[in-house]
């Protein structure tokens, strides 16, 4: 009986001196301070930029008909040169017809044309033989008619005429053939009979309306296209008037932009997906701070600074560029100097750190000790 009082009186008082470290009987002779993260200026080069993603694609595209639109030529194809992926010439012949329901529609269409022009000639005689009024007016009816009709028969003819040249496929420009639709020993469809793309590329992307103002035709470009893992240079092409899309639940809107790309290696391919980096203004060999270093508002901007021995004083600094990351310190900062970074913690003066610099790790914080 006499173990367990004494057990429970030695419990007690451990108790009791944990409530009283607690509540701060014993500290020890401790003082608070205030840690906070800094860092220095330096001389750089501050950068800001516009990202999005997009996606590679041929700047244009060509169906490819034999025939014109609306003609009612049967076209049997008699060769085809190429095939889907096949890398083309701009004037290399890609497929080819025959015209022999061609040359009997020319033929038609000559004796139409032929019928007209006599009829014509007809019209014509019978208003110069005309005598009376009303024979007059008849004659003048029937002339207008032919003339209608001999236009109708000559333009029908030229139009067959002209498709003589379309009875062979050739290639408008250096590129790669991306769909063909026709074999030989078969009539050639109505719609595209091949299709090809340029072989020049370009990332199409959307900026949201926040970054649109910032950017400009001419503009430079970073392309990373992680299929090839390569890193492509480009130049903004175009800039949409018009805004293509509202999407999110924010109904964020956006603008389609176009980024012709420098030299793109024959890896790339139309489809590709692409991350954009747009530079829209660069501050070269100035002083520069983290942007969260800054206090205040455009025309109002103060820093905290650290001096040698540890006090901290606000200082009021003219800013020019400021990013995401780095604010251009235009004046009221020199480089080397340290403004604090970071929010500030209070703990006790002599607390154990880690070995990782204290609370912020890295050596990049400052103890103020408490008043």
């Amino acid at each position: 009986m006499r173990w367990k009082l004494l057990t429970i009186v030695g419990l007690l008082v451990v108790s009791g001196a944990a409530i009283a470290v607690s509540l701060g009987a014993f500290r020890g002779g401790t003082a608070d301070a205030t840690t906070f993260l800094t860092a220095a200026a330096t001389t750089t080069d501050v950068t800001d930029e516009v990202t999005a993603t997009g996606t590679v694609a041929s700047t244009e595209t060509w169906d490819l008909s034999f025939g014109s639109t609306g003609a009612t030529v049967t076209w049997p194809v008699t060769e085809v040169a190429v095939k889907v992926g096949d890398r083309v010439a701009k004037d290399q012949v890609l497929a080819t017809a025959a015209t022999t329901d061609l040359e009997a529609q020319i033929a038609d269409a000559r004796l139409t044309a032929l019928s007209a022009a006599i009829q014509l000639k007809q019209a014509q005689t019978a208003l110069d033989d005309a005598t009376t009024t009303d024979a007059t007016r008849q004659a003048k009816v029937g002339l207008y008619n032919a003339q209608a009709a001999r236009t109708r028969a000559d333009t029908a003819l030229a139009d067959l005429v002209a498709q003589r040249p379309l009875a062979i496929l050739t290639s408008p420009t250096d590129g790669i053939v991306t769909a063909v639709a026709v074999q030989a020993g078969s009539d050639a469809p109505a719609g595209a009979a091949v299709s090809v793309a340029s072989a020049n590329l370009e990332v199409t992307t959307s900026v949201v309306e926040s970054d649109v103002p910032k950017i400009s035709i001419g503009q430079k470009a970073t392309v990373t296209v992680s299929a090839i893992e390569a890193t492509l240079q480009g130049t903004v092409a175009t800039i949409a008037p018009t805004a293509s899309s509202a999407s999110g639940s924010n109904g964020v809107v956006s603008y389609d932009v176009e980024i012709t790309l420098d030299a793109p290696p024959e890896t790339l391919r139309s489809g590709m997906s692409a991350d954009v980096s747009i530079v829209t203004a660069t501050a070269s060999s100035v002083v520069a701070i983290p942007s969260r270093a800054l206090t205040g508002s455009a025309g109002d901007y103060t820093v905290r600074v650290v001096a040698d021995d540890g006090t901290i004083a606000t200082r009021a600094v003219t800013v020019g560029l400021v990013t995401s990351s780095l604010a251009e310190i235009q004046s009221g900062l020199q480089a080397g100097e340290r403004v604090v970074t970071g929010p500030s913690s209070t703990q006790l003066a002599n607390q154990t750190t880690t070995g990782r610099g204290g609370l912020f790790g890295g050596g990049g914080g400052v103890v103020v000790p408490g008043r």
